[in-house]
């Protein structure tokens, strides 16, 4: 039988189990005693991890003297995560797909497996104890699982709490992970065991998660379409955490610090749907997390794109190699500055007021504001700006001005990107060619700026820049810049060229 399942997970440091166990807030709040339990489940997939690929995890799970095989679905969610799952006994010990009572759930898990067998992938063995809360609401369930998820040899510990809900509404729930996010420094966990457990059996890297498209309807209130813009991009920021503190792919903090943009880019959007009390603190408290990450992105892309074609001609002077270690020692500096910003409990508050932003009611001012409204006057507003931005001569524009061009062309670009939905798609094809290809342009213009800043930083009165490595940069940023200036031209002919899509 399907069920659909609310739930929350946190994150719980083991040195606190102990003093959550004993917490007398918690105990005032529940309904019976604890009960406690032994969980041992097996994952199941094939060989080619079709389940893992289409985001469904099927187990057999132990419980005492019952085994249930369980088919867990993904929904929608960012933090709050919103899953199907098909729940039936048992008394086998490998999976058996025509226990799955929904007909067409079961015909799309055959197309998924195909010819491949099903195997065991991983294993969880947790102790979980259970409370029912009593909340104004209606009940919610937590509980506290430890243990650990074991594949192929490798273990990771399991010390987590979830809150799944069982009655009332979501902010009844997000209140009680709010009060003991507070109390206990738990900060919300994305990784559900299964997708832990396939990261621990692939021994692979966090993956970056990159912006999903949304379907929007003209007519559709705009409070909808905000708060559908503000959950996606609330997963894509919290999708590139792992990859941002694994730090091996400089993807992770680029698709983090897209996430972010994108955010801001949504408040800004619908600012007259959003109440000033919700809309302005979230957005400081987005920047903040911008700039924390900003220096992180700057060196990788420093790194990346301006040291690294300079390997071949310098690769066997040690005086590059040098410098090359220096560099990396700052970006370890920018990366760990990331990372203390990730675990902060700024950043837990930001993550619960993002998560919480889809569960607001309406506000007043929102209400008989339609989508297709706030897409023209915003795309007429970020047009306009881009021009003035321009000027009557673009290229006499200084890197500053640039700068602000760029900045304006992005969010141009954001507004289309929220919107495309709305509009016919062989329209809008030129112009989301267009913005790209100028932004990525000026982009370029503006790197160089900021890696001679970055060159000038590395100079120390003890230990400068060797002359050769900073005539190579420097002969390099010109010639990007030459050719950066001249792209600009025919990118800006091209983009003038466009007649807007949305009149």
């Amino acid at each position: 039988m399907a069920e659909s399942e609310i739930e929350l997970k946190l994150s719980l440091a083991e040195t606190e189990v102990s003093r959550f166990r004993r917490d007398t807030a918690l105990h005032r709040m529940k309904r019976a005693r604890a009960v406690s339990r032994s969980l041992l489940a097996v994952y199941f997939d094939t060989p080619g991890l079709s389940l893992r690929a289409h985001k469904a995890a099927l187990r057999i799970r132990q419980e005492g003297t019952d085994r249930i095989q369980t088919l867990k679905v993904s929904g929608k969610g960012a933090g709050l995560q919103h899953r199907t799952e098909y729940n039936a006994p048992t008394s086998a010990q490998e999976p058996d797909l025509s226990l799955i009572d929904d007909p067409a759930m079961r015909q799309a898990l055959v197309e998924m497996i195909g010819d491949e067998p099903l195997v065991p992938v991983f294993t969880t063995d947790v102790r979980r104890t259970l409370w029912l809360l009593d909340l104004p609401g209606g009940p919610v369930e937590l509980a506290l699982d430890l243990g650990q998820i074991e594949s192929q040899g490798r273990v990771e510990p399991i010390c987590e709490v979830e809150l799944e809900l069982k009655g009332g509404t979501p902010q009844d729930l997000l209140d009680v992970a709010d009060d003991l996010g507070a109390r206990f420094g738990m900060s919300v966990a994305i990784e559900s065991k299964a997708q832990r457990g396939y990261a621990l059996f692939k021994r692979t890297e966090p993956t970056v998660q990159k912006a999903n498209k949304l379907k929007l309807n003209p007519q559709q209130p705009a409070w909808d379409a905000v708060t559908g813009i503000i959950e996606e991009g609330t997963a894509q920021l919290l999708g590139n955490e792992a990859a941002v503190l694994a730090g091996t792919d400089i993807e992770g903090v680029h698709q983090a610090r897209v996430a972010v943009r994108r955010l801001r880019a949504a408040l800004s959007a619908f600012r007259d749907s959003i109440p000033d009390d919700l809309r302005k603190p979230l957005n400081k408290a987005l920047r903040r997390h911008q700039l924390a990450l900003g220096p992180a992105r700057d060196w990788d892309v420093f790194l990346t794109e301006t040291l690294a074609p300079l390997e071949s001609e310098h690769r066997n002077k040690k005086s590059f190699k040098a410098f090359q270690a220096r560099v990396q020692i700052a970006r370890k500096r920018a990366y760990k500055k990331a990372h203390k910003a990730l675990r902060s409990a700024r950043y837990d508050q930001l993550k619960m007021a993002l998560i919480r932003f889809p569960y607001q009611p309406e506000p007043q001012q929102a209400r008989h504001i339609s989508t297709g409204a706030v897409a023209k006057e915003l795309l007429d507003q970020r047009l306009s700006a881009v021009l003035a931005a321009a000027g009557p001569d673009p290229k006499q524009l200084d890197d500053v001005a640039l700068h602000a061009l760029r900045i304006d062309v992005k969010k141009l670009r954001y507004a289309i990107d929220f919107f495309v939905s709305l509009y016919d798609s062989q329209a809008l094809k030129p112009w989301k060619g267009a913005t790209k290809a100028l932004q990525e342009c000026l982009g370029g213009l503006n790197d160089a700026v900021v890696h001679a800043a970055l060159l000038d930083a590395m100079e120390a009165p003890d230990m400068p820049v060797p002359k050769s490595i900073r005539r190579a940069i420097e002969n390099g940023n010109t010639a990007k810049i030459e050719a950066g200036k001249a792209e600009f031209d025919a990118r800006w002919a091209e983009f003038r060229a466009l007649t807007p899509f949305w009149t």
